[in-house]
């Protein structure tokens, strides 16, 4: 007696493989591209960059809000001076008999609101206004803007930070305590639709992500990491 014919057999074959084919495709459809490397720091605008005296200690994504408040603001120059109206730098005057205001609602921005995420993927802390940058551990950072740069046309500017106060639960403890400034690079997002706005005191909040770089003067250890809460320092 013959056997059976061998075409289902190949075809079966062929059906496994097709199979397998789509399944890789499907798995490299799903993964997770990788994330570029933030930008250098001697490739950044020369205020932007740390100083030779410091060491990179860590680097943190963040994904959040960036909060604006609508607020009057005197107008930065105005072209009724050209006609003998007053100048913006007194923002009431008469033109023509009639009282006119040399003022405009405009968008202000109020801080940063996000949470930093570590190397790792963990949340470790959250970005403030006020440019506070504060831990879970309890240590946290209160800055100061020492220069910005408008690298994007449509994202917030890129910024450098220098550690104005630095908090901690214990002396020499926590994620923050040794930090001495901080780079804001690589944004995303973070500008309103538009500078203009109708409702003074109401809020905008516009989604932003950014890089942040954390420096540590050269000599200081790093201070090991950790997203629990600092110990109770009572006897």
């Amino acid at each position: 007696m013959k056997g059976l014919p061998s075409r289902p057999a190949r075809s079966l074959c062929g059906l496994i493989v097709l199979l397998g084919s789509i399944g890789l495709l499907m798995l490299g459809g799903c993964a997770t591209p990788r994330k570029p490397p933030p930008t250098a720091n001697d490739a950044l605008p020369v205020a932007l960059r740390a100083s030779q005296d410091e060491v990179l200690q860590e680097i943190m994504t963040t994904h959040g809000d960036e909060t604006y408040i609508c607020r009057r603001t005197a107008l930065p120059a105005d072209p009724l001076t050209r006609f003998g109206a007053p100048s913006a730098a007194s923002t009431t005057g008469t033109v023509g008999g009639v009282r006119t205001d040399h003022t405009q609602l405009l968008w202000d921005p109020f801080g940063s609101e996000a949470t930093l995420v570590d190397a790792g993927g963990q949340s470790v802390g959250t970005v403030a206004p006020g440019h506070y940058f504060l831990s879970y551990d309890g240590s946290y950072v209160k800055t100061t803007t020492v220069a910005e740069s408008q690298v994007g046309a449509n994202a917030l500017t890129w910024a450098r930070y220098d550690a104005g106060y630095v908090a901690t639960p214990r002396p020499g403890n926590g994620r923050f305590s040794n930090i001495s400034s901080i780079q804001r690079i690589d944004t995303s997002g973070g500008l309103p639709p538009q500078p203009t706005c109708e409702i003074e005191g109401s809020r905008l909040l516009v989604p932003y992500a950014a890089t942040y770089m954390f420096y540590r003067a050269k000599g200081v250890a790093p201070i090991a990491s950790s997203t629990t809460p600092a110990a109770s320092t009572a006897p």
